[in-house]
């Protein structure tokens, strides 16, 4: 159960998950990119310097609406905020997910394990590379298909995934 790791890790793995993103476009999303459903991944914080947008779906939005509700203000607004006004660090947000993966007993997760398990869902339903490729941000086709391919990454994003549904 997600919601064992607190409302600010649950939101999380959930906009993670959701939006095939890097824990570092993750940790710096303000709450300025998020309207209604939709967030907003500003291309100043991507790794291409390519923005994008998603539609959160039900239970992401349910988890990251319930975050908001207790989430300390910060200057800067940030979704996940760290210490001293700053982000969560990613070595704090790849800490949060190791504690979430001990809590449901899952093994061999990291926080790129959620971008895997989004690539993996969309291309197993039906999704073009190319599609998949605009979803999280890759720019090589090649470099995207390497997620594509390995079993290992399969194992790893059915774990990831595991966490969600558990």
């Amino acid at each position: 159960m997600i919601e064992a790791a607190g409302p600010r890790d649950a939101a999380l793995v959930a906009v993670m998950t959701a939006g095939a993103m890097r824990v570092g476009e993750a940790t710096l999303l303000t709450w300025s990119d998020v309207e209604g459903c939709t967030v907003t991944i500003p291309g100043g914080i991507t790794k291409t310097g390519a923005g994008r947008s998603l539609t959160l779906p039900p239970v992401a939005f349910r988890l990251l609406q319930a975050w908001r509700e207790t989430c300390p203000t910060t200057k800067r607004v940030w979704i996940f905020p760290g210490i001293a006004g700053q982000p969560l660090s990613v070595r704090g947000a790849q800490a949060a997910i190791a504690r979430l993966a001990a809590v449901v007993g899952v093994v061999g997760v990291s926080s790129h394990s959620f971008r895997r398990s989004a690539a993996t869902a969309a291309h197993a339903a039906g999704l073009s590379l190319r599609e998949v490729a605009q979803m999280t941000g890759h720019q090589s086709l090649a470099a995207l298909e390497r997620y594509l391919d390995a079993d290992t990454a399969q194992q790893k994003a059915e774990a990831a995934r595991g966490l969600l549904l558990v």
